[in-house]
């Protein structure tokens, strides 16, 4: 008897380790499951929000391409359009394209600037009257004016200046280029940029370029200020007979001249950015556009 008794309190000892294992196991399995399940949840929202994320950006690509057809219809009405002192045309602009997609457009004038590419001739050789010119600019922003002779340097094709070792030796095609000029930082190119372009014919916009780049050419701060003081009553509309002596005298000296650098009463290259939203995903594209439909730069981001 004593034997079955034993013999019992060991099966139900073995039966009790059994159920706990079993026990434990589920708890683990449970566990492990649970884990799992978690971890595919957080899967599914990951991919589920990047496949969202995906999709806005996507449809903000797409408007934002909208909003650059939208500026290129205006720049072909602003083709047959009289002059304007508004270098902006109406833009910014802001349109809504249904729930939560809103773009910006916004217009700037290229040939309100100087454009940096003027200060040497296509065939390599320097354009001196742009050079004065640029001289000009610089001394009216207060920078150093022989950095205008690093960056013909950086530019032409004649090695014999000096100033740069490794020159590019071509014409700029990002203002960005700047940078690699020897005496241009950060700070000079934040406070020059604003008035350069490396597009279009070298033709300042009398109309709408400020007074900064307006001195390079008439070298006297007054009579910048005349100029802006009188377009903003009435654009100039031609520019070969401006009514004002003063002004059709500087002018017509300026014309009369071989420099690149010449004053126009009209504009036909501009930079476009669009901006699209879509929750929060924002794309962006910048280009530079003329007013026949030329696309002379076009960068995504």
């Amino acid at each position: 008897m004593k034997k079955n008794a034993l013999t019992m309190d060991h099966t139900k000892s073995s039966v009790c380790n059994q159920r706990g294992a079993a026990l434990l196991i589920t708890l683990l399995i449970v566990s492990i499951l649970t884990g799992l399940a978690v971890d595919f949840a957080y899967e599914v929202y990951i991919g589920t929000s990047s496949l969202s994320n995906w999709s806005n950006a996507q449809k903000a690509s797409l408007t934002a391409k909208s909003g650059q057809a939208l500026a290129s219809n205006l720049l072909k009405e602003m083709k047959n359009l009289p002059p304007t002192s508004q270098s902006e045309a109406l833009l910014p602009i802001e349109k809504s394209f249904g729930e939560n997609t809103i773009v910006t457009v916004k217009l700037e004038d290229e040939e309100a600037k100087f454009n940096i590419n003027s200060i040497v001739f296509s065939n390599g050789k320097p354009d001196n009257d742009a050079l004065v010119a640029l001289q000009n600019l610089l001394e009216n922003l207060k920078i150093n004016p022989d950095i205008r002779l690093y960056i013909a340097d950086w530019i032409d094709s004649d090695s014999a200046g000096g100033y740069e070792d490794n020159a590019k030796d071509a014409p700029l095609w990002s203002l960005e280029e700047l940078k690699f000029i020897k005496g241009i930082d950060k700070e000079i190119y934040d406070k020059i940029s604003p008035y350069l372009t490396v597009f279009g014919s070298g033709k300042i916009n009398i109309n709408t370029a400020k007074l900064p780049v307006l001195y390079s050419l008439v070298k006297s701060e007054q009579l910048a200020k005349q100029i802006i003081y009188l377009r903003e009553s009435e654009p100039f509309k031609d520019i070969n007979n401006i009514k004002i002596p003063e002004i059709n005298s500087i002018v017509t000296n300026i014309q009369s001249k071989t420099s690149q650098v010449k004053f126009t009463d009209k504009s036909s290259n501009f930079r476009v950015t669009a901006t699209a939203t879509v929750d929060e995903i924002t794309r962006a594209i910048e280009s530079v556009t003329d007013t026949s439909m030329n696309i002379h730069f076009w960068r995504e981001g």
